[in-house]
């Protein structure tokens, strides 16, 4: 089997795995299969493995240090993905998964898992990892006011890229952003190094998101995509730009602002989109943010964890 791009910190992402599941257990089996089932979501080893490799690169020597950071913002944010799930209207999204629960669970039963697994982060940070709290209540704060804004803005056709990437690295990229300065603080980094970090995971978690928006509308080795950025009117970078394209913008405006837009009717609109030059600029704007993190990868001392890193880049 091939190794991992976090294969040096193997060890260190079987604590963390080992850890979050123990954490997150309770007396109720439906609870623990909706928690379980969240952190075997796609990103689940990727935010701890980078934050793990963003303690020691910043010359962290406490193996103990670096995993209790990656549990405590892991734990927390599952479970705001957990809360992700469910749409404006408050109905659960279906999953990617064929069968992701064994029973498809209420609204309120994700919401509760959500902020169980939630609660039981800052638990862990609390005990573990103190220093990582306010890092954790700023990340928060930042997700909490980036939801409100851009359910203000869904189905707007006429938003702006500026707005777009605003949203995204308030929602979505800051994730990175405070995981890895975080990771850096533990390790007892300069506030240079802390900047650079924060950077690095602005650039790092804004190229995943564009990424996982394109995964939506087009799907992921051959499956069937979900859509559910376009049927939700939800604003992406790649449905901005396919909405100002000359030859399919009406129609994804169309579409975008529909407020019952079926799944079948969005898959055909997504085909379109495909299609289209939205794909080659999403493209452009990824690798554009692939570099600026790269270059600031480049600026840490060499080492086993600055190569996974920089292999990481190479994955999104």
């Amino acid at each position: 089997m091939a190794q991992s791009w976090y294969s040096v910190v193997d060890e260190e992402m079987a604590s963390v795995d080992e850890m979050i599941r123990k954490g997150v257990r309770s007396s109720y089996p439906e609870l623990n299969e909706m928690c379980e089932n969240a952190l075997n979501s796609r990103y689940h080893e990727v935010r701890p493995a980078l934050s793990i490799l963003s303690y020691y690169v910043n010359g962290g020597k406490e193996a103990s240090e670096a995993v209790a950071n990656a549990v405590c913002f892991e734990a927390s944010f599952d479970g705001l993905h957990l809360h992700d799930r469910i749409d404006p209207n408050g109905k659960v999204l279906p999953s990617r998964k064929k069968k992701l629960f064994s029973k498809e669970p209420s609204t309120t039963k994700v919401v509760v898992a959500g902020d169980f697994m939630y609660i039981m982060g800052f638990r862990h940070a609390y005990s573990r990892s103190p220093k990582a709290v306010p890092y954790m209540m700023q990340a928060s704060a930042t997700i909490s006011n980036a939801i409100f804004d851009l359910t203000d803005r869904m189905r707007d056709t006429g938003i702006s890229e500026e707005d777009v990437w605003d949203l995204m690295r308030r929602k979505s990229a800051v994730e990175f952003q405070i995981i890895m300065e975080s990771a850096a603080a533990q390790a007892g980094a300069g506030e240079d190094s802390l900047a650079r970090m924060r950077e690095c995971g602005m650039q790092i978690g804004s190229a995943v998101q564009i990424r996982t928006d394109m995964d939506d509308l087009f799907g992921i080795d051959g499956e069937k995509p979900l859509c559910h950025t376009l049927t939700m009117g939800y604003p992406t970078l790649v449905l901005f730009y396919a909405m100002n394209d000359p030859a399919v913008g009406q129609k994804v405006k169309d579409a975008y602002a529909k407020e019952d837009l079926d799944p079948k009717a969005a898959r055909e609109v997504a085909e379109l989109i495909k299609g289209s030059d939205a794909v080659s600029k999403c493209e452009q704007a990824i690798e554009g943010c692939r570099k600026k993190a790269l270059t600031l990868i480049d600026e840490l001392p060499d080492s086993e964890y600055r190569t996974a890193l920089k292999e990481f880049l190479q994955t999104i």
